[in-house]
């Protein structure tokens, strides 16, 4: 068999990609005699993200950043989004800290073009999805086998097809580990609190006089929930207007919505903010107070994880190589809400009730407009006698890879795979209530001096929500409903690659290099929630519908480098790159609601071409344009619409906003306001109302372009430096998107204001109230289309250094950093665009600092290896201020200050194989902004931060140790 001086083609080809490509750790900027773990003389593959062109002298013309084994392990995290997260390219997705609107995963956001638009790969391979977003949960990646991570920003479809559009997380497996390693790990605050555990067993052989490599490894990690309640400045819901308690007017006692002139002052009632509240004995009086929901929420979500993967291959001969790849990773995360309650749902209230006082009979009597002794009201009470509303999904994921590969001679090497890939996921939503129960139990007549439901069926007990601690257990349990949907999310994938060299140009020394392949993919999923998801009748979790959808891709690709000069003047080296793909799609949507199946087909070319010129050593120019392609996925074309709640911080029809407009007015009434109400409608609770989500299966893929241009520099003259510079432009069209509910809003009644048109068209107000608060018939149509249309664009920048002082010390300095220009969204034509870049709120809904930087400090000497690592967060304004003109005083932080936190950790290697290591995070325990719940979305924004990106849990210390033989 042919034998690869590895050591040495890495230090001509791949190390100094590695080297100048935005190093999170200093430590992986010199190539090691022989890769960690491998066999010594025995063939390495060569992977080098961002091409399928496999060759150790060749680089990457796009920018790379680099995660090593080392840094994960250096960082105290469990799990590798911990890690990922933090890097400058990216913004916080989905993650452990993520408390509403986590659906028990942990994803990536690479240039804050959300998920759906960044690929995850396993050795080059696509890895399961968990459902039909398409969306990868990243707790699944085997952590302990982990060799790097290759964060490729920018387009990549014609190397990898859809879904690369922001760009590549490429996980590589160490596959040649070989000896026996047993690691664990365990962390907790220095309050205590947040602990998390971390174990893995790792066994690598080689077998058949080196022919064969075994590896199989099982990890489990358990971490334990932090409520907000546990810090001080999460112990309440804070306003942002003055940081002062406020919360939700779904309370324990009771409120309902509407005009009460003997209760509320006029005022409130000509703001749309008129309350009665219950009082213990029935009564209907002023508010007092509002349901402070912070404790029962979470910074940190419970989870608990086992994982087994096995790595397998063997040589039969030069010409066949059969590898293979198992996983089966079983994960259980549990969010936790505060208690489910009615939330402005309407309903109605019989006036003879018994539960009811001759007070409160006297203040509702007026809503009996038709005389039949019912009222409708819109009712928000917290059903707190319940519990709190938890989550639990368990997600089950088995994949399998194999294949053949192997050197044809001549240049020439193939590959040949197939791999099946099954997500089932079971999701239970517990101690919501039923709406319809609630309802009937609410009906309640006194029969021989006993309350008695009107409608006895169901075995219905009387239900008395008129005041705190009226709801017995019995009347409890009649209401009480828990929910569960089940999915099964399968990907099947196959393809064969030919890839080698072709001809050598005269004015060249190197041959040309090529790529050749076709691919098979089919995704499928399969979402079956119960019958009272399907029905919306929880309020406190909404509604999910089935989906039955699937499609298949078939595509065929090339790529080509070909050195065009070599060694003369001003080129040492200059390199074109160029790639092509088509793929053509069927897809077959059954709407399992209405009925029917969609079929929808489409096709498409991406292609890139750019190129690498070295003027003269030690520098290089490289350069990249790249057209993309998100399709879009299963849930996308196949959700119908669904029920569920949206963010909202103006109704132009709430309060006296419309009060002498005369055309707003009559506009509000045409878009659902019942007569008599302006000037009284209801404006949104806790900057949320109520909408509707689906898909669309008429939707055509997203298109995107990507240039990056920059250098990299490498002088002999100063051995152990590099440094690189990337300009980024990355623009994407006919984007899939689902307009903001305040998108839509403002384009009706500023836009359109035609009730005809197609934004007010989507707009279903309360038919008791007008607001957009209430039942399953009221909200705000948010559904998908292409529409978008996206710009990021920005600098990256990326420096080490790394030397020695005397024999024994060794010290290492890395740094990588983006400058974010650009971040501008424009949800369709008629909208104007605005710019998020350094802004955060309702409409920029994630954090994007126009800085963002980790630089890493180590010191080696002999066994003991110390690291200090800066992260640091660039200020960010309300973004209200800077879209919309707001006053900064209509909020106690208009900008949140820049943020640095610090992290220090060490390793300390024992002879026999031993290795100690310790840190802590957040060194100087710094705080998070604290800048009130309704600041921002109401996934991002949670515990009156963002403690996704910031940090809530304070100083956190862990120690681990692992040894290998």
């Amino acid at each position: 068999m042919k034998k690869i001086d590895i050591a040495a083609r890495l230090r001509c080809g791949v190390a100094p990609v590695i080297l100048a490509s935005a190093m999170l750790s200093p430590s992986i900027a010199i190539a090691q005699d022989e890769p960690q773990g491998a066999d010594p003389g025995v063939e390495q593959v060569i992977v080098v993200t961002g091409s399928r062109i496999a060759r150790p002298d060749l680089t990457s013309n796009s920018p790379i950043s680099i995660v090593s084994a080392e840094s994960i392990n250096r960082s105290g995290a469990a799990s590798v989004e911990d890690v990922l997260r933090d890097i400058p390219q990216a913004v916080p997705g989905i993650g452990g800290q993520t408390n509403n609107g986590n659906p028990g995963v942990a994803t990536i956001d690479l240039r804050n073009l959300t998920e759906q638009r960044t690929l995850v790969l396993v050795d080059g391979k696509r890895f399961t999805p968990y459902d039909k977003d398409g969306i990868v949960d990243v707790n699944m990646i085997p952590t302990a086998l982990i060799k790097r991570v290759d964060v490729v920003t920018g387009g990549a479809s014609a190397v990898y097809g859809s879904d690369a559009v922001a760009g590549v997380v490429n996980f590589i497996l160490d596959d040649e580990f070989s000896g026996f390693k047993a690691d664990a790990q365990y962390g907790l605050t220095s309050r205590g609190d947040a602990r998390t555990f971390d174990g893995s067993l790792t066994y690598g052989t080689s077998f058949s006089e080196g022919r064969g490599h075994f590896i199989v490894n099982g990890g489990y990690t358990k971490q334990k929930a932090l409520y907000q309640g546990r810090r001080s400045f999460s112990e309440f819901a804070l306003g942002q207007a003055d940081l002062q308690p406020s919360g939700s007017l779904t309370d324990t006692p009771g409120n309902i919505a509407d005009t009460f002139p003997t209760i509320c002052s006029q005022a409130d009632i000509d703001d749309g903010n008129c309350y009665a509240q219950f009082s213990p004995n029935g009564d209907l009086g002023p508010v007092a107070g509002s349901f402070n929901f912070n404790p029962y929420n979470l910074f940190q979500v419970p989870q608990e994880r086992y994982q087994a993967h096995a790595l397998f291959k063997y040589e039969f001969s030069d010409a066949v190589t059969f590898f293979g790849r198992a996983s089966y990773v079983d994960t259980k995360v549990q969010t936790i809400l505060a208690p489910s309650g009615t939330f402005f749902y309407p309903f109605t209230i019989n006036l003879d009730n018994p539960f009811l006082s001759d007070q409160a009979r006297g203040v509702l009597g007026p809503l009996d407009t038709d005389g039949d002794g019912n009222v409708d009201v819109a009712f928000g009470r917290r059903t707190t006698e319940i519990g709190t509303r938890d989550s639990i999904y368990r997600n089950k994921l088995m994949q399998f890879v194999g294949g053949f590969r192997g050197d044809l001679g001549g240049g020439l090497n193939y590959e040949v795979f197939a791999q099946y890939g099954q997500v089932k996921r079971r999701q239970q939503y517990l101690n919501d209530i039923d709406f319809a129960k609630t309802q009937q139990g609410m009906l309640v007549r006194s029969v021989g001096g006993v309350p008695t439901c009107i409608d006895p069926s169901n075995g219905c007990v009387p239900v008395n929500l008129f005041g705190a601690g009226n709801l017995t257990p019995e009347m409890g349990d009649f209401i009480r409903l828990d929910l569960e949907a089940n999915d099964k999310t399968t990907q099947f994938v196959t393809g064969a690659s030919l890839a080698g060299e072709m001809f050598t140009l005269p004015t060249a020394s190197t041959a040309a290099g090529f790529a050749v392949g076709v691919e098979y993919r089919r995704e499928k999923s399969i979402s079956r929630p119960d019958a009272n998801l399907i029905a919306g009748n929880a309020p406190g979790f909404g509604s999910q519908s089935p989906v039955d959808a699937k499609y298949n891709v078939k595509e065929v690709y090339a790529e080509v480098s070909i050195p065009l000069l070599e060694g003369v003047a001003f080129a040492e080296s200059l390199v074109f790159e160029g790639g092509l793909r088509y793929s053509k799609y069927s897809s077959t949507v059954d709407n399992l609601v209405t009925g029917g199946s969609f079929g929808n087909g489409f096709s498409n070319w991406t292609y890139k071409a750019g190129g690498e010129w070295m003027p003269v050593e030690g520098f290089r120019v490289r350069g990249l344009y790249q057209r993309a392609v998100r399709a879009p996925n299963l849930g996308e074309l196949g959700e119908p619409r669904t029920p569920g709640t949206g963010d909202l911080e103006t109704d132009p029809c709430a309060g006296a906003n419309p009060v002498g407009n005369a055309a707003l007015t009559q506009l509000c009434y045409d878009t659902g306001v019942p007569a008599g109400r302006i000037g009284t409608v209801n404006g949104p609770i806790a900057g949320q109302i109520n909408n509707y989500s689906g898909g669309n299966p008429t939707l055509t893929p997203e298109k995107s372009d990507t240039y990056s241009i920059g250098f990299v520099v490498q002088p002999r003259q100063l051995p152990g430096f590099s440094a690189s510079v990337d300009y980024f432009n990355i623009k994407v069209k006919n984007a899939i998107t689902q307009f903001s509910e305040q998108v839509i809003v403002d384009a009706c009644y500023e836009q359109e204001m035609d009730p005809n048109g197609f934004f007010c068209q989507l707009i279903n107000r309360n038919p008791l109230n007008g607001s957009l608060s209430g039942g399953t018939e009221t909200g705000v149509d948010a559904s998908t289309l292409n529409a978008a249309s996206l710009k990021r664009t920005g600098i990256d920048f990326a420096a080490a250094y790394q030397f020695t002082v005397g024999q024994d010390v060794r010290l290492q300095f890395g740094i990588n950093a983006t400058r974010t220009i650009k971040a501008v969204d424009q949800p369709a034509d008629i909208f104007p665009s605005y710019d998020c870049v350094g802004l955060v709120g309702k409409t920029c809904l994630r954090p994007q600092p126009k800085w963002q930087f980790i630089q890493n400090s180590q010191l080696d000497y002999g066994p003991l290896s110390v690291l200090l690592r800066w992260r640091y967060i660039g200020k960010l304004t309300k973004d209200d201020i800077v879209l919309n003109g707001a006053d900064p005083a209509d909020y106690v932080v208009p900008v949140i200050k820049a943020r640095s936190y610090f992290d220090l950790s060490s390793t300390f290697d024992i002879e026999g194989g031993f290795q100690l290591r310790g840190g802590i995070n957040n060194l100087f325990d710094k705080k998070p902004p604290i800048v009130g719940n309704d600041y921002g979305g109401t996934a991002e924004n949670s515990g009156n931060t963002f403690p996704a990106t910031y940090d809530p849990l304070g100083r956190y210390f862990f120690i681990g140790a692992s040894v290998k033989f």
